[in-house]
């Protein structure tokens, strides 16, 4: 996947509209056009754009009365972020399996992952519990360690800030 095309896909508001959507479950071409209230032609353009960026991928699934449905969904291996700031631009493709180095520097976020590693053994309904807290405490991490990344880049902005004026004072002086 080119970043271009990503960026491009995502300065349509349609298509923002449509992943939205796509983040919460697999749709069909109708339920698109229904929920967004846009024709269906248009939805069908705009899926095959993000699809031949490789954003998405479609699964068809037969149903019980009718032709069978093609489902879209967001690609699996697809995970980035954008950050836009004074001083920075940066896009970066995260990682989709855990760095071992990184999971030691929080033991916290060490230890969910070993227990998601050990509920494939439990019965259907223990495992769903499990993860289900599992889940809850991922989500307490996440905002844990999005609170202390805002504090990071605040740093980072306000030290790359200095030194560019450190430097701006040194070469006019």
């Amino acid at each position: 996947m080119r970043l271009e095309q990503i960026l491009d896909m995502l300065g349509n508001e349609t298509r923002r509209e449509i992943l939205q959507l796509l983040s919460e479950r697999p749709c069909y071409v109708s339920e698109l056009s229904q929920e967004l209230k846009i024709g269906q032609k248009a939805i069908i353009e705009h899926l095959e754009l993000m699809s031949d960026a490789g954003i998405l991928v479609s699964k068809v699934k037969k149903i019980e009365k009718g032709r069978p449905r093609k489902y879209y969904l967001i690609h699996k291996d697809l995970l980035f972020e954008v950050r836009i700031g004074q001083d920075s631009f940066n896009v970066e493709t995260l990682p989709l399996e855990p760095n071992e180095k990184v999971l030691e520097l929080f033991p916290r976020l060490k230890k969910l992952h070993e227990r998601i590693d050990k509920v494939s053994v439990l019965s259907t309904e223990d495992r769903l519990r499990e993860l289900e807290k599992i889940y809850s405490e991922l989500e307490e991490e996440k905002r844990n360690i999005n609170e202390a990344r805002k504090i990071t880049e605040y740093l980072l902005t306000e030290t790359r800030s200095d030194i560019k004026r450190l430097k701006h004072e040194i070469v006019f002086f």
